[in-house]
């Protein structure tokens, strides 16, 4: 047999799966790494922690599927965004500040300020902590020594890359994340660089996901093959690729520690959107919502410790339309697409000695699907059309969150096969770079859909109430 191997490297931990060549999972394994939260609105990761997490979940999943002589590509799909300077003999200067860290919102007003909607159509970007620039200037203002140093400023997909091969790469959908690539151009762009005073040379060299990035070289991966190592890509681009989302019309929605949604489109369409490069030579449309499987990880932590989530689903489902007039705002990391207000706080709004544990956890979902909804319908009212949704990540699992998905939407909703499906995407790039054409990656490996249909359930009238209460919290109307 011939396998490849797709790692994800996700915000909490790593998921490795070793597949056939004909796309089945053969077997995976799934490592955690710890974040730390130095400072209200901070948050860091250990670079280090990436890469032992990595060799883990490699190996273990090599060795279940008994393959340590048959791997023959490798490829890395990563959580965006967060980025970490490293020296040039390789070593972490700091912990890597992450996606979700908000601690530069006084960066992104001088972002604003000095290049306003420039940034934009450049970049496809809307100025936000979430992007990698204003880490970078953050790093230049309050630790320039540290810059100095730094030999490549280096994504999670960059950093594996670099210690499985010794090479430098990143790849477009990557690096169409961190606000300094030119969308239109493919390139860096030197307009931002040098307004901004950033040194193109401490970033690598962008190439195509998919392409070779060098052999296997590290020794702690353990394989007796030679497999090559492929660009990989950003995690929601991997996902997407996973499930079959390559043309207009079709659209994922990822729900893990977020929720990502991704629409293939053939131009920017402007708006409130942000626009982002594909792993495919596509661009997309994306959506952001920063805390939704991680709010609703929350509400199970803390309401039901000691529970499953068969209980709380039970519960959330006997709580009915409306969760009894209790709404819950997700904006517990400020409020990404439409809003872009990084000062965002989350709203638990209606709240009465009456309700219950599982009225809080259907609120999250109804939320989540609200907000889904509303960029929804600000596609459609840029002309990007909205066919169905593919719904994948670990809320997929929720029967009755994927109801109320297709009921507020009122989209059919494609449930996958696969519900952890980004390792899937990176092994399908694995695949092209030994040769494979993507017509084949995509009928062998995007997995069959379960379709939840829209069941006739009526939330018009609580989705207009959640909106004119959103906009008060937020003090702008959306």
């Amino acid at each position: 047999m011939s396998y490849v191997l797709g790692i994800d490297a996700g915000t909490t931990g790593i998921r490795a799966g070793v597949y056939s060549l004909d796309g089945k999972l053969v077997a995976q394994s799934y490592t955690e790494f710890p974040s730390y939260y130095p400072n209200p609105g901070w948050v860091e990761q250990n670079a280090e922690d990436w890469w032992k997490s990595v060799v883990k979940a490699c190996n273990s999943a090599i060795k279940l599927a008994n393959a340590e002589n048959d791997i023959y590509a490798i490829s890395v799909a990563n959580q965006r965004e967060t980025i970490v300077p490293i020296s040039k003999s390789g070593t972490p200067l700091t912990r890597a500040i992450v996606w979700q860290d908000r601690r530069t919102v006084e960066e992104v007003k001088r972002i604003k300020s000095i290049m306003g909607e420039e940034i934009f159509k450049l970049t496809g970007l809307k100025p936000d902590p979430y992007f990698s620039l204003p880490k970078i200037l953050w790093w230049m203002k309050n630790y320039p020594n540290v810059v100095e140093k730094t030999w490549k400023f280096m994504l999670v997909h960059d950093y594996i890359i670099y210690r499985l091969t010794g090479n430098t790469f990143t790849d477009f959908s990557n690096a169409s994340r961190t606000m300094l690539m030119d969308l239109r151009k493919r390139e860096w762009s030197d307009k931002i660089a040098e307004t901004f005073g950033v040194d193109l040379d401490k970033l690598p060299e962008i190439k195509n996901s998919g392409e070779i990035a060098g052999d296997l070289r590290s020794r702690e991966i353990e394989v007796r093959s030679r497999p090559v190592v492929a660009i990989g890509g950003g995690d929601q681009q991997c996902s997407a690729l996973a499930q079959g989302v390559v043309e207009e019309g079709k659209i994922k929605s990822t729900t893990g520690t977020g929720t990502f949604m991704i629409a293939p489109v053939e131009k920017m369409h402007g708006g409130d959107l942000i626009y982002s490069a594909h792993v495919v030579p596509k661009v997309v449309a994306e959506v952001s919502i920063f805390t939704t499987g991680s709010l609703l990880e929350w509400v199970k932590r803390n309401f039901f410790p000691n529970d499953s989530y068969e209980v709380l689903n039970a519960e959330a489902k006997a709580s009915g339309v409306g969760a009894r007039g209790l709404m819950i705002f997700p904006f517990f990391s400020g409020a990404g697409c439409p809003h872009w207000n990084p000062e965002a706080k989350g709203s638990i709004y209606g709240l009465t000695l009456g309700h219950s544990r599982g009225d809080i956890a259907r609120a999250v979902m109804e939320s989540v699907a609200f907000e889904v909804k509303t960029n929804i319908e600000l596609m459609e009212s840029l002309g990007i059309k909205v066919n169905e949704l593919r719904l994948d990540g670990g809320a997929a699992r929720s029967q009755l969150w994927n109801q109320i998905f297709a009921d507020v939407t009122k989209k059919p909703c494609l449930v996958s096969g696969d519900v952890e499906a980004t390792a899937r995407g990176a092994a399908m790039l694995a695949c092209l770079s030994i040769g494979f054409s993507l017509k084949y990656v995509l009928e062998k490996f995007v997995p069959e859909f379960t379709t939840v249909l829209p069941s006739g359930i009526e939330y018009g009238e609580v989705y207009e109430r959640y909106k004119k209460i959103r906009e008060i919290l937020l003090g702008v109307k959306s």
